[in-house]
């Protein structure tokens, strides 16, 4: 999944003023509209699927995570809703080929947040950023995840690390973690 859009809203009627669009007064829906999930469908438009995955519970929304918490290269979702337990959403069906890329920084910070890497493959090219935190209460995974779709390889990966330097590698073999410590060769590839 590419794009995650859970319900946020208000609970008071005094945040807003009147003639604002976002006062829904004490008529606010707030935490019994369904949470989204939408489906990057590859040509800038995006299909909802909440209620085909389970993920369009009538809850009130705090948090998602997005992670490959069984390794199997589809991207699974930790979600958190107000007065409810976590749930953990599998991603499951067909896949296609991916890149999973961990980075540890030596002279940027070791998190390598702030490194940017891109992968282009089959003409098309995607950039993924390290960040330390992705929305409230939750953070995504630090490891970055390239969806390839039917790219047998990866033609080139590189990584532009926070202190400056810049790592570049080519042909790279898809459905595997790459671990990158900058400075370095590939240290380890795993499935």
């Amino acid at each position: 999944m590419d794009l995650v859009i859970e319900n946020v809203g208000r609970r008071s009627s005094q945040w807003g003023g009147e003639g604002d669009p976002t006062d829904l007064g004490e008529a606010s829906l707030n935490g019994r509209e369904r949470n989204a999930l939408f489906r990057n469908r590859g040509d800038g438009r995006f299909d909802e699927v909440g209620f085909l995955t389970g993920a369009g519970r009538v809850e009130d929304g705090r948090g998602v995570a997005v992670a490959d918490f069984d390794r199997d290269g589809r991207l699974d979702l930790a979600v958190q809703n107000l007065d409810a337990p976590a749930a953990l959403l599998m991603g499951r069906g067909p896949a296609g080929h991916w890149l999973q890329v961990k980075l540890e920084g030596t002279a940027s910070n070791r998190d390598a947040i702030g490194a940017s890497v891109w992968a282009r493959a089959s003409g098309r090219s995607q950039l993924r950023q390290v960040s330390a935190g992705s929305g409230f209460l939750s953070s995504s995974s630090r490891v970055l995840h390239f969806g390839l779709g039917e790219a047998e390889t990866v033609a080139e990966l590189e990584v532009r690390w926070p202190s400056g330097e810049r790592q570049v590698l080519r042909d790279v073999p898809v459905n595997q973690r790459l671990e990158l410590r900058e400075g370095s060769p590939v240290e380890t590839a795993t499935r």
